[in-house]
């Protein structure tokens, strides 16, 4: 009986280990997970995926989830719905002296527009308070790594932060009868 227990422990362990997740594995998971919550308008799985002082900066998170219906009903009233949203690999992660990690990824956001498709991209800086198990993200858009860093004091110099990435346009392709 005890052969029996101890065989069963050891593969629960082995399975456990197997299938720990590492940082990398996590920021993607977790950046796929928070893109879903945004096009299912699961406004309060969205708003948890924000860095706690962004958060604390919008005023909380029943602010930045009331902003975020706000926002949906004016893409909605302009006739612009999300399509999908899809991540880039993640940078390398940095450690920080804090013991926090860092990295960044892109962020591709595909919506239906009037006339077509448009595809935007944003730079997303993805930071971990507990060795890579869960991660905050914010978009870096319009925002130098010197602007950034007055947000995220500790923002390591490893990490790049790419200027603006102009949106790709794809125009509706026209029937015959619409010529």
């Amino acid at each position: 009986m005890k052969k029996v227990l101890y065989t069963l422990l050891l593969t629960i362990n082995i399975v456990s280990v197997s299938v720990a997740q590492t940082p990398e594995q996590n920021v993607l998971k977790q950046a796929n997970d928070m893109g879903q919550s945004f096009l299912d308008k699961d406004y309060e799985t969205f708003a948890s995926y924000t860095y706690p002082k962004v958060m604390q900066t919008m005023g909380g998170k029943s602010n930045i989830i009331k902003n975020l219906k706000r926002s949906f009903d004016g893409f909605a009233n302009e006739g612009i719905t999300f399509l999908k949203m899809n991540y880039s690999t993640p940078s390398k992660i940095v450690t920080v002296e804090d013991g926090s990690m860092q990295c960044t990824l892109i962020q591709m956001i595909e919506m239906k527009v009037k006339g077509g498709k448009l595809t935007s991209q944003s730079c997303l800086l993805a930071i971990s308070e507990n060795k890579g198990k869960n991660w905050y993200f914010l978009d870096t858009s319009g925002y130098n790594h010197p602007t950034m860093k007055t947000l995220i004091p500790n923002l390591s110099d490893e990490i790049d932060i790419p200027g603006r990435i102009d949106p790709i346009f794809e125009p509706d392709e026209k029937t015959p009868d619409q010529e």
